[in-house]
């Protein structure tokens, strides 16, 4: 017996059988990408049925997921608007959210879906009383996608409700909409969405919310920093919690403010990476000049001896260079107590450094400068300064560089790069800032290749102020040829 005749017979078995087979067949949304759908099918589906009745539910359901997989391949089917504008008060929360997905996508698409929006604004605006969050954040975003002036104000006021909302992700979408609502407004409803923002900015501690009105910020008044007084501490705090690209404008905007409100480091002191580079400078030259003055006076007798003094005089210099950078070892006597009473106690003799750095301080600032052995060349008390350089800067001016270090590890190219950026510009040039400058660029050149481009142009800008911060990573510039190179040539 066939199937279909166990089913007209009334099988059980194999009516349960038929019905899992349906669902398998059905079951994924895969289907909806393939071509075996037609439009005029989907359009007769939405125009006879009611939102209002949950027996249209699968009905619904089958076409909007076939209007959104037509939008994510690139058709326009914004000829479907009329029948999915009707679907917002659906009864089903899924096809509620679909159908506002679909109308943000063409609410501004041309004047019919306009003039279709403007018709529905009741609407949206009981969308934003929903009691789900993402309705709530859907319907703010159609509500303002509409260019039209007549609702400007509607828009405004939807704005200034969702910024008070309990939902930091409705909250997030109203910061947004302040900079897409911007451009039509005029000056008196401008200030309406500056006091909203800075609403945003004084009142709210979500990341999410804080990143979008620090770019709404960028959009309306990006002169205006003294708007950030109030909230500047708290972005700094929470500047490692934020999305990357949120980061960059974030950390962009605040190096902005620190060059408009502080003092520059490098205008009243000089960094000790700066003072150590322009020592080896130094010494270069000269050595430079003894070497031309060997080889011009070399049947000079006078020369001679002059020159002889001078290396003389070098070679005690090195000395002392090295006695002072590297501090003499004292052995100090250790008593161990023994832990029960009918041990006996023990006593050891171990070498330290007296009043100074340890032995691990000194081999880490080597380390930092690329130097091993006798060849150091740091002074003493350039090491001893390095540890409290940022102390004379304002609070607020060491808060931000001191919050934007651990971004230096960033997986983002663009993070680094606006880290270094505020370092180098807004910074104190130490070596251990300076150090984690050049490995954190190191470690991000080797991305690709458009990339590369501007790590290296930024390299080559810092690389002239302090080299000594790229002399560990020189084998990571060398060029490398290729083997389709060698074979060519």
């Amino acid at each position: 017996m066939s199937l279909a005749a166990s089913v007209n017979a009334g099988d059980p078995a194999s009516l349960l059988n038929a019905q899992l087979a349906s669902a398998l067949s059905t079951m994924g949304d895969a289907q909806y990408w393939e071509e075996n759908i037609s439009p005029n099918t989907i359009r007769t589906e939405l125009a006879s049925s009611d939102p209002s009745s949950p027996n249209s539910t699968p009905a619904l359901l089958k076409g909007m997921k076939w209007l959104l997989a037509s939008i994510s391949k690139g058709r326009d089917v914004s000829d479907f608007y009329p029948h999915v504008v009707k679907l917002v008060g659906a009864v089903s929360l899924e096809v509620r959210k679909m159908v506002y997905m679909f109308l943000v996508q063409y609410a501004d698409h041309d004047n019919t879906t306009r003039e279709l929006s403007l018709l529905s604004i009741n609407s949206f605006q009981r969308g934003l009383a929903d009691s789900e969050q993402l309705i709530r954040a859907l319907a703010l975003r159609v509500l303002t996608s509409i260019r039209i002036p007549d609702i400007l104000q509607i828009q405004i006021l939807g704005v200034q409700k969702c910024a008070k909302d309990n939902s930091p992700y409705v909250r997030k979408c109203a910061a947004n909409a302040l900079a897409k609502l911007s451009p039509r407004c005029n000056e008196d409803q401008r200030d309406m969405l500056l006091e909203t923002m800075k609403s945003l900015l004084d009142h709210d501690s979500s990341t999410m919310v804080l990143t979008s009105a620090v770019v709404a910020f960028c959009e309306l008044s990006p002169d205006r920093l003294d708007l950030l007084h109030g909230c500047f501490r708290k972005i700094c705090h929470l500047l490692t919690d934020m999305d990357e690209w949120g980061q960059v404008v974030v950390i962009d905007t605040l190096a902005r403010y620190c060059r408009k409100f502080f003092r520059e480091p490098r205008a009243w002191k000089e960094g000790t990476a700066e003072r150590i580079d322009r020592e080896r400078r130094v010494r270069r030259t000269l050595s430079g000049i003894a070497n031309e003055t060997a080889t011009s006076t070399n049947n000079s007798s006078s020369a001679v001896e002059g020159l002889d003094a001078l290396a003389k005089a070098r070679q005690e210099q090195k000395k002392a260079d090295k006695k002072a950078a590297v501090p003499q070892k004292v052995k100090r006597r250790v008593v161990k107590k023994g832990f029960y009473s009918d041990e006996e106690d023990e006593s050891t003799e171990e070498e330290m450094y007296p009043n100074g750095p340890s032995v691990a301080g000194v081999m880490r600032q080597r380390n930092i400068m690329g130097i091993s052995g006798n060849n150091m060349g740091i002074p003493v008390s350039a090491i001893n300064d390095e540890a409290d350089e940022d102390g004379e800067l304002n609070e607020d001016h060491r808060l931000l560089l001191r919050s934007a270090m651990p971004l230096l590890k960033s997986r983002n190219a663009g993070v680094v790069l606006s880290v270094c950026s505020l370092q180098y510009y807004c910074g104190v040039s130490s070596v251990k800032v300076r150090s984690s400058i050049g490995k954190a660029l190191v470690r991000i050149h080797r991305d690709r290749r458009e990339i590369q481009y501007v790590v290296l142009n930024s390299i080559r800008t810092l690389v002239h102020e302090c080299p000594s911060a790229f002399a560990p990573f020189l084998q990571d510039f060398f060029v490398m040829v290729s083997s389709t190179a060698c074979d060519f040539l």
